[in-house]
């Protein structure tokens, strides 16, 4: 390589980039040192970066090469990122892992010590430095080809098995070049939520786009062989329809491509990615009512066919006496017949919510209000099952027609289903058995889980608590624990008298038989309705004692409103605050006993509470205690572990919060989810850590 402006000439890229940045600075345009470049550079960093990214001798880049992996059966043709990609998910999981390297001992559990090697020992690797590659689709570094004794006559000769492996190669990679088009058109529509009508446009508009640039094509490769004393016209066609039948995007977006329409390309989806549709049900077959329902076996078998959703799964997790960090931890788990007593088995955790498809304050409110069932398999991490993509729809109907025909009619396909999942279960074909499981809960809101518990949904009647036999009555008189537990016994006696029919319409606050329980063995109503933290909390006690304690400080004269409105604006909030920050609170909410907000916005207020307005409040004023024994309930009750000591404190800090409110605002009326947060040790004990099933996620 030499210097284009003295001659000077070197073999190293380092030398040349000195003596140019010395001797020829201020100024010149530096020109790249290989002769076959034309490329000029304002600054050395610029040049520099062109010499290692087009003329980088020692490094070729590696695309599309069939790489393996020692850690699992992944084996597929993907560039070099790719399957870097692919070894930092097991090192993410902490699995060790061996260089993938030829000469190279190195064992790792880390992802940054394996980065950290592969840039420091790696750095200008080829592909023939790897040691798990079946196959390249590109030429190898060396361009001389091997010697062949022709007089050796065992077969196919060399060239033919070379032209062989060529073309199957440029199958392989048309057909990963269509899947990988098609896995995006696919992303556009589920993911992204492109409609078909807008994916379509697309479609054609990519096709118009690649078809016209062909004439423009036509006439390059005809001056590029005119300069090559080519100008034969079969011969210029012939590049150019070569070109253009590589590319996957004209190929497949054609008239009649595999892509070219919804409904071919559904065809394509059904055939290659596994999609499982949602399936028509009739209440009746008289009426056109309808629903509909996807399979949860299906979708079961599907994600159990993938070695990597088996290795998240915990099946059998560990536990200490008296420490509750999942809900294996809990007894109602654990005293579970399936769940508890089998050694692999599937934990569903479902969930059922009502949602508006049309504006809620418009005209059509209520009148295409969609009922919505969903599914989670528990085994999954916490971090991992609170991913919307392995949050799995089972039912969509109408409410209004699930009110009419009930949850009976409405659930059968998926009662169905996980029978046969109690019964004869799902085979996993990483584990090379059948795996059994059922439903361990039921997450809702209160008015959700109450109507398929079977509980009367009003909160106003006697008996409204589905965890125990108090009275409204007793609320705020009653000492949390003392009072008595609904046990799956007495739930099953009373749904007993009331199939009898000489009983009243509900009966300790039961009006009908749970069809859950009805039909499957293993789940009761009392151990499978966990309390929501969400909707109690953050939607509920909250923002109601927000507002009291409010109205409180600022008719003492502590602060005002408008000064409260001004500190909540211009607070700094960061990171995640700044999506959840808190809004205004209107002067109407003191008449209305709440301030309102969604539960993100509450919880951020309540807790940045303190640096908003603490320096103006007195350090015993009660209002302010109370609101400072609420929101150190709040961060015990979204912990992810507690021991029985921590369960003691929360109930302590509970029982004085309660007493603390009912002696400062006597005429306040205790809500019924402040009793039902009475509940809450109780039922840590019974289902772990609350915040694992509540319904955000579920509401995403």
């Amino acid at each position: 390589m030499q210097c284009k402006i003295c001659k000077f000439s070197h073999s190293a890229q380092d030398v040349l980039l000195k003596h140019i940045r010395l001797r020829h600075g201020g100024g010149t345009n530096w020109p790249c040192f290989y002769d076959n470049c034309v490329c000029t550079f304002k600054n050395p960093s610029s040049l520099k970066s062109h010499l290692s990214k087009i003329h980088n001798t020692r490094r070729k880049r590696i695309e599309n090469s069939t790489f393996l992996c020692d850690l699992c059966d992944f084996n597929e043709i993907c560039t070099e990122t790719q399957l870097f990609s692919h070894l930092g998910k097991h090192l993410r999981n902490k699995e060790t892992l061996l260089c993938p390297f030829q000469r190279c001992g190195l064992k790792t559990n880390n992802l940054s010590t394996f980065s950290s090697h592969r840039t420091r020992k790696h750095k200008n690797h080829t592909i023939k430095d790897f040691r798990l590659v079946r196959k390249e689709s590109e030429k190898d570094l060396d361009d001389t080809e091997p010697e062949v004794d022709r007089d050796l006559d065992v077969g196919p000769s060399s060239h033919d098995q070379e032209e062989s492996t060529e073309q199957n190669t440029e199958s392989v990679d048309a057909e990963t070049r269509e899947h990988k088009l098609a896995h995006l058109f696919l992303s556009m529509q589920t993911v992204l939520h492109i409609s078909k009508s807008a994916i379509q446009k697309i479609v054609e508009q990519f096709h118009d786009i690649f078809y016209f640039s062909k004439f423009l094509a036509v006439d390059k490769v005809r001056e590029i062989l005119a300069n090559h004393n080519i100008s034969d016209c079969q011969v210029v066609q012939d590049f150019t329809d070569a070109i253009f039948q590589t590319n996957p995007l004209l190929v497949t977006t054609s008239p009649r491509g595999k892509l070219s329409t919804d409904y071919r390309r559904n065809l394509y989806f059904k055939e290659q990615f596994a999609v499982i549709e949602p399936t028509e049900y009739l209440y009746d077959k008289s009426k056109k009512n309808s629903y509909v329902y996807v399979s949860i076996t299906k979708q079961l078998q599907c994600l159990l066919g993938h070695k990597e959703f088996i290795d998240k799964v915990v099946f059998n997790q560990e536990s200490l006496p008296g420490y509750y960090k999942s809900f294996q931890d809990g007894r109602y788990y654990k005293e579970n017949k399936l769940l508890g007593e089998e050694e692999i088995s599937i934990s569903l955790g479902l969930y059922i919510d009502d949602f508006e498809v049309c504006n809620p304050l418009g005209t059509s409110r209520k009148i295409h209000k969609i009922t919505a069932v969903y599914w989670v398999v528990l085994n999954l991490p916490s971090k991992s099952r609170s991913t919307l993509n392995l949050i799995n729809l089972a039912a969509l109907g109408k409410s209004d027609d699930v009110r009419l025909f009930g949850y009976e009619k409405f659930l059968d396909p998926l009662i169905k289903d996980v029978k046969s999942l109690e019964q004869v279960g799902i085979f996993a074909p990483a584990l090379q058995q059948y795996i059994k499981g059922t439903v361990f809960c039921i997450c809702a809101d209160n008015l959700g889980a109450h109507g398929l518990a079977g509980f009367q949904e009003s909160f106003i009647v006697e008996k409204f608590c589905r965890f125990c036999l108090i009275s409204q009555k007793q609320i705020a008189n009653t000492e949390p624990g003392d009072f008595l537990l609904r046990t799956p016994e007495q739930h099953n006696s009373l749904v007993e008298e009331l199939q009898k029919g000489d009983q009243p319409q509900s009966l300790n606050g039961v009006k009908r038989e749970c069809v859950l329980s009805k039909h499957l063995s293993y789940f009761h109503p009392i151990t499978g309705f966990p309390a929501d933290v969400l909707h109690d909390f953050f939607e509920g006690i909250i923002p109601v004692e927000l507002s009291l304690c409010h109205k409180d400080l600022i008719s003492k004269g502590f602060i005002s409103l408008d000064e409260l409105n001004i500190r909540i604006k211009s607070f700094p909030y960061k990171y995640a605050d700044r999506v959840n920050k808190p809004q205004k609170i209107p002067k109407s909410s003191f008449a209305k006993g709440t301030i309102g907000g969604n539960g993100h916005e509450n919880w951020t207020l309540l807790r940045l509470l303190p640096l908003i307005m603490g320096s103006s409040i007195p350090e015993n004023d009660p209002a302010w205690e109370i609101l400072m024994d609420l929101k150190q309930i709040v961060e015990l009750v979204v912990s992810t572990k507690f021991s029985e000591e921590t369960l003691c404190y929360l109930e302590a800090k509970i029982a004085d919060h309660r007493k603390l409110l009912t002696e400062t605002f006597p005429h306040f009326k205790i809500r019924p989810k402040h009793h039902f947060v009475d509940h809450y040790p109780h039922l840590i004990r019974c289902f772990g850590p609350l915040v694992e099933l509540w319904t955000i996620r579920f509401e995403a």
